[in-house]
């Protein structure tokens, strides 16, 4: 044991990830990467959901100038769950999530290398390892990018394919909750990086039967063929069935198991999704800019040695760097030139270089009509350069496979060299562009208003709004006034603004704000009429309201479908709260089930 947690392989790689996230422990912020300012202000929305109750929070209050979205119904959560960890040890927000992407750098490079040097060995695995984590793409996609989520990402393909060759070469039980594990988590962590990379884990478990099976049918020729050898001397005597791989006896059924348990434990996320994504309009999402048809890649693209921080453009002609990576580009050739083809593993070796080719070619032009096959589920991709995320995987792999040509006596040496010259050669452009730190309701207004982001519709809202009543609250820092009076005793009212809601002059009269809450508000109502008030809050599955505690309907209204209701005349307590709805809660027991039965799996087998 101490061995190996003293393992000089491991200290290396530790070393390699430090320097790259050395950049991190930097004050200020990189504001101006392209996602970093909306995962600062989704954390802030995250953490005062989770401190109002929610265990899973799926509704950002301020988006869409206070109007509030259902963020996390399409975003998956669990980066912010990660960067909250930090945020309850005292860490602000920015510092927050640049401590889990520091964890993300030490666990890519981790995952890699227990992968890698499996099939591999140490040596290899380092060099595989240290080239993962300074693939270009890996470096955009957090000091350019500030992709949060998408870079964390990075942390679970290798740990997903290292529990698949584990199940394949140990045939042990174990190995099937873990990579279920690590399945659902890269789930919950982002979606469009595991829809691209799903197809090379399932090539991989085939790769692996179908070179089980060669080997099983060599190993019974080898035994069949030995005249001395007992099975051959006695009639009495079968093969054993240990040597024979057939579908239900071979570990793919295992794998595959695996993959469907981690499906199950995102279940609390992609089962509102699959019923409630109807709900909310998906053209700003893959419309317009964001149509992949307008984002594939010049073939210069992959080897320019440009780095940029400037924002995707259309056609080839983006602002920063969509390189493979000259190094391991160099290396995985070297790996496929000097390998020999019954060579242990060659398979392996020839299965990623063909990953690598078919990602080369998906973020080109040409594979337009295989993108329009799956149009419906891949558009969400918006970029087909997003393909990076799998040729940096497949490219690091072939990168550690180069070492298999030198002899084994110097190839720890050899190994130090090439993670030396791979490290060299990205280590200039790792490091972002820092600013100072402004993340106050004012610069999230400014960033809605004029930049127009933290935006989203829904299928209630005829038209996006400009502005709303709330952003002068906002930017004053303090929100006073979260409902209006549609019908009723007002004295007086006006048509409605440019955000498309009536305003009442009397309003303050009328409606006093009791209490403000990331997912609800309470205001006191009193009227000598009924009255048909209105929330500014658009109205989404899960949303309730209640009057003096009881349950009252509610309906979407007005141009952009906030939330309406009725109430009796006299004076009361109107609440609104968002609750769950049957995908969720079904979603949610799913999740649950399937975490405790992993779990309660793992506890089993734990000796073995």
């Amino acid at each position: 044991m101490r061995a190996k947690l003293f393992s000089p392989h491991l200290f290396v790689l530790l070393a390699f990830a430090t320097v790259l996230a050395a950049p991190l422990s930097a004050p200020g912020y990189f504001m101006f990467a392209h996602d970093a300012r909306h995962t600062v202000y989704f954390m802030q929305m995250f953490d005062a959901a989770l401190r109002d109750g929610a265990l899973f929070p799926r509704w950002a209050t301020d988006m869409v100038f206070g109007y509030g979205y259902p963020v996390w119904l399409i975003l998956a959560p669990l980066p912010y769950y990660g960067a909250e960890f930090f945020h309850l040890l005292g860490l602000d927000f920015p510092s927050s999530i640049k401590a889990i992407e520091a964890v993300g750098w030490f666990a890519s490079g981790l995952g890699m290398y227990l992968f890698a040097s499996r099939v591999l060995g140490k040596d290899g695995g380092l060099v595989a390892a240290i080239a993962y984590l300074f693939a270009p793409y890996h470096i955009v996609d957090l000091y350019v990018r500030g992709a949060m989520a998408e870079f964390l990402a990075f942390v679970f393909p290798p740990f997903v394919l290292w529990g698949i060759e584990q199940i394949f070469s140990t045939r042990r039980t174990l190995y099937v909750p873990l990579t279920a594990l690590a399945y659902g988590a890269m789930l919950l962590t982002h979606v469009q990086m595991t829809v691209l990379f799903s197809p090379v884990i399932a090539g991989y478990m085939v790769v692996m039967w179908l070179s089980g099976r060669n080997q099983n049918t060599e190993n019974r020729a080898q035994i069949t063929q030995s005249p001395n050898h007992p099975i051959t001397q006695s009639p009495n005597l079968s093969i054993s069935p240990s040597l024979h791989l057939s579908i239900s006896e071979s570990p793919l059924l295992r794998a595959a198991l695996a993959i469907l348990w981690g499906v199950a434990l995102a279940a609390v996320f992609f089962l509102p999704i699959l019923v409630e994504q109807r709900y909310l309009t998906n053209d700003p999402l893959i419309g317009g800019f964001f149509n992949f048809r307008l984002h594939f890649v010049n073939p210069s693209q992959l080897l320019s040695p440009f780095w940029g921080y400037g924002y995707a453009g259309t056609n080839g002609n983006d602002q920063f760097s969509l390189q493979l990576g000259v190094m391991p580009l160099f290396l995985s050739i070297i790996a496929l030139f000097t390998h020999a083809r019954r060579e242990k593993n060659s398979a392996q070796i020839f299965y990623f270089a063909l990953v690598t080719a078919g990602a080369v070619f998906a973020m080109l032009a040409p594979s337009t009509p295989l993108w329009e096959l799956a149009a419906p589920i891949v558009a969400f991709t918006q970029f087909p350069w997003r393909v990076l995320f799998v040729s940096a995987f497949a490219l690091a792999f072939l990168a550690g496979a180069s070492l298999r040509a030198i002899s084994q006596q110097e190839s720890f040496i050899a190994a130090l060299i090439l993670s030396l010259i791979v490290a060299f050669a990205m280590f200039p452009y790792a490091r972002p562009q820092y600013t100072e730190t402004q993340f106050t309701w004012n610069t999230m207004m400014d960033f809605q208003v004029k930049d127009r982001e933290l935006l989203g519709d829904t299928v209630w809202v005829q038209t996006r709004p400009e502005d709303s009543p709330l952003v002068e609250q906002y930017r004053a820092g303090n929100i006073t006034r979260k409902a209006i009076v549609l019908e009723g005793d007002a004295s007086s009212r006006r048509m409605p603004d440019s955000s498309g809601v009536r305003d009442d002059a009397s309003g303050d009269a009328l409606i006093e704000l009791l209490e403000r809450r990331a997912l609800g508000d309470t205001v006191r109502v009193t009227a000598n009429t009924p009255t048909r008030i209105q929330f500014y809050t658009r109205y989404f599955p899960g949303w309730t309201a209640t009057i003096d505690g009881n349950a009252v309907p509610i309906e979407p209204y007005g141009e952009q479908g906030l939330i309406t209701l009725n109430v009796p005349a006299g004076t009361h307590l109107v609440t609104t709260r968002w609750g769950t709805t049957t995908p969720r809660v079904i979603g949610a027991i799913i999740s649950l089930i399937s975490l405790l039965s992993l779990f309660a799996l793992i506890w089993r087998t734990r000796r073995t």
